[in-house]
């Protein structure tokens, strides 16, 4: 072998060689970036964390049944279980870099898809690899997915069809988002059938609708089989519990009602994309308009085609969501949820890079580029007035957090865009080359500094975190499920994060509510206080901290009496022979209708009274209080919707065979618009038990 030869062979290893050396240089930057921070996204983490590691797959509620299997192995790493996952983050993330060089390949030189496919790595959804969240593995699936799809365009119709098919049914087992992705992965087949038959003009729409039935029904056979095998009949749903349950609920909204909504979210996408991509917009618009991009010999045609139909069904789905949700607050319709298509953002990359080698056309070609940049140039103008109007944040649209501030370099990145578009115009590589060497470092820049001061945040423990590891510390792992975490919105989840048991008590106050004894459950052994709370007369903390509590709680003596479900009617042989004040029995229990319910018993109730009643409130009584009384016995307790259990302790006489709850506001769901129900309902009743107090706590 001649020594050009193996000078030949030793550079045509290098791009390969750089690539590894840039992994694993990523792979070291980002796990030094987030291995020890404390956890950051709730109620997300702690329920994928919950579902990989605490219960059967059966019972998981989202139907991420592979992506929980595999990462249900950080359970061996004990409490380090976060920073486990955070590796496997960063191994699934990294490890698509080969997948995003063999797609920019097709269109650049070896060394330009090597840089981009890192560049892709360092692009701000690198941010997901610190949470307990799927993004990094749904990441490396789009871009095997993308590879299969680009390069089975040399392969067998049936071979294409068959990988790319299996490729989106293991993804739908990672997020099931990637069943949105299956009418573009269909379209592409049927491009590529027409691709095919270009040179013979054979005939190809049969082939093509063919090949994406079949990829269909393989996405789908994956799906359901693998579903199946790993939780049972409830991996046989297409969106399991929870997304299940959203659909229904979004279904009863019309499409025209979801219209203005939508339209205000993809106005927000398209200036905020314009503000950070706009070359690769211009490049990838450009691509699919022009006829020549369609000739068999043009890999820029697959690419902009698979391009265009992935990023644009996942972009219309962040808008459709957000669309959904637009009326749960009045910030919820401005959110940028750009994470719901940041995995196809590495494309838009690869079409950018692929402008460099473009060649520059006479003036009478350059009116489509003309009317492209004034397309762009209208986003960028709407993005510099109205985007600050948009609610941008981090876990959500990492990409964007820094585009509604008016910095020097935020100016300056809207100024350099502005620029490439109008130099495209009349010289498309150099603006193509201006893209990769000066915008893209720029805008990964300015993300990178939102990223790294968000992690930021996340290095010192907030209350909640210093609760759960105390809480950890202090309860015995056979008592842990017998703990009531009493905290305000998301920090219930935190805390739960550290205590790691599936099934806590959880109770959401204010910050400064005081914890009523009736609150505590029958069976808690522990509470968790986070916050300033007070505590009920004569608990003292077990642990006490800065903003927190943990509390062993007495065992008090009581004996059991009887228990009543409200699901049955009463009658000689339960504990409660009559009732007034109730509506119907149904499956669950029965509702209150009126003001006054009144519960008959067969003997007197024991003078030294405990009703333990499983109960939620309706609409206006959400919070408020109802009285329970034995004769002249009575005490307050407030119930949120959901049914709670509440520890009422009364002293009678001894002699009453009845308890009345005076219920403070009877509403009809008929007068609140959501139901044609008339009948007058207060409280929701599923259980009862009288117990006998024996001794004091």
């Amino acid at each position: 072998m001649t020594q050009s030869v193996i000078d030949k062979q030793a550079r045509s290893r290098l791009p390969a060689l750089f690539l590894a050396a840039g992994m694993a240089l990523v792979a070291w930057y980002l796990m030094q970036r987030t291995l020890g921070l404390y956890p950051g996204v709730f109620v997300d983490e702690w329920y994928y964390s919950k579902m990989a590691r605490l219960v059967p797959l059966s019972e998981a509620v989202l139907p991420s049944y592979l992506y929980l299997l595999v990462f249900s192995a950080s359970s061996a790493c004990d409490p380090g279980f976060l920073d486990c996952a955070r590796i496997g983050n960063v191994l699934f993330h990294v490890g698509a870099a080969p997948f995003l060089y063999l797609v920019a390949r097709r269109v650049v030189p070896a060394p330009l898809a090597c840089a981009v496919a890192l560049l892709a790595l360092l692009a701000p959804l690198n941010l997901y690899t610190t949470f307990f969240m799927p993004e990094s593995m749904y990441f490396f699936g789009f871009a095997v997915l993308a590879w299969v799809a680009l390069a089975g365009m040399a392969w067998r119709p049936l071979h294409h069809a068959l990988a790319a098919g299996a490729v989106l049914g293991l993804m739908s087992l990672v997020k099931v988002h990637a069943v949105f992705l299956l009418p573009a992965l269909c379209l592409f087949l049927v491009y590529a059938a027409w691709s095919r038959a270009q040179p013979t003009r054979q005939p190809w729409l049969a082939h093509g609708v063919g090949a994406a039935l079949l990829a269909a029904l393989t996405a789908a056979a994956i799906k359901l089989l693998l579903g199946w095998l790993l939780a049972g009949e409830n991996g046989l749903t297409l969106f399991g519990a929870f997304y299940g349950a959203g659909a229904s609920s979004a279904s009863q909204h019309s499409l025209l009602s979801r219209l203005f909504p939508a339209s205000v979210s993809a106005r927000g996408h398209a200036m905020a994309l314009a503000v950070l991509l706009a070359f690769p917009l211009a490049a990838l618009l450009h691509a699919l308009l022009r006829p020549a991009t369609y000739r068999a010999a043009d890999p820029l045609g697959p690419l902009a085609v698979f391009t265009a139909l992935s990023f644009g069904s996942a972009l219309g789905l962040a808008v459709l969501y957000t669309a959904s949700i637009a009326n749960d607050g009045p910030l919820e319709g401005l959110r940028l949820h750009s994470r719901y298509y940041s995995f196809a953002l590495p494309l838009l990359l690869v079409v950018g890079a692929a402008a460099t080698r473009a060649q520059d056309d006479k003036p009478v070609r350059r009116l489509l580029r003309a009317a492209i940049v004034v397309l762009l140039g209208a986003l960028l103008a709407g993005a510099w007035i109205r985007l600050p109007g948009f609610d941008p944040r981090i876990t959500d649209s990492p990409e964007f957090t820094a585009l509604v501030k008016r910095e020097p370099l935020v100016i300056t990145l809207f100024l350099l865009q502005a620029l490439l578009l109008v130099a495209w115009l009349r010289w498309r590589r150099a603006a193509a080359w201006g893209f990769v060497l000066l915008a893209l470092p720029l805008a990964l820049h300015l993300t990178d500094v939102e990223v790294r001061t968000y992690l930021g945040h996340l290095a010192a423990p907030a209350p909640a975190d210093r609760a759960g590891l105390a809480a950890r510390d202090a309860i015995p792992l056979a008592e842990r499920g017998d703990t009531m975490i009493v905290a305000n919105g998301a920090d219930l989840f935190r805390t739960q994060f550290y205590i790691d048991t599936p099934e806590l008590t959880l109770l959401d106050l204010p910050d400064g509510a005081p914890v009523e004894a009736y609150r505590l459950p029958s069976g808690a052994r522990w509470l968790v206080a986070v916050g300033s709370h007070g505590l009920p007369p004569g608990l003292q903390p077990t642990v006490a901290g800065d903003g927190f509590a943990v509390v062993k709680l007495p065992r008090p003596q009581r004996s059991r009496i009887g228990e009543y479900a409200f699901n049955v009617a009463p009658g000689p042989n339960q504990l409660v022979q009559a009732a007034s004040g109730l509506a119907n029995v149904e499956p669950w229990g029965r509702w209150s209708e009126g003001k006054r319910i009144e519960l008959r018993f067969a003997r007197p109730l024991p003078a030294r009274l405990t009703v333990v009643l499983t109960a939620g409130a309706f609409g206006p009584n959400i919070g408020e209080a109802f009285v329970l009384r034995a004769g002249e016995a009575e005490a307050s307790f407030r119930l949120p919707w959901e049914a709670r259990e509440v520890v009422l302790d009364l002293d009678t006489d001894g002699r009453q065979q009845s308890l009345v709850i005076e219920v403070p506001h009877p509403k009809r769901p008929s007068e609140l618009g959501n139901s044609t129900d008339t009948r007058e309902l207060g409280i929701s009743l599923t259980r009862l038990r009288i117990e006998e107090r024996t001794s004091a706590p």
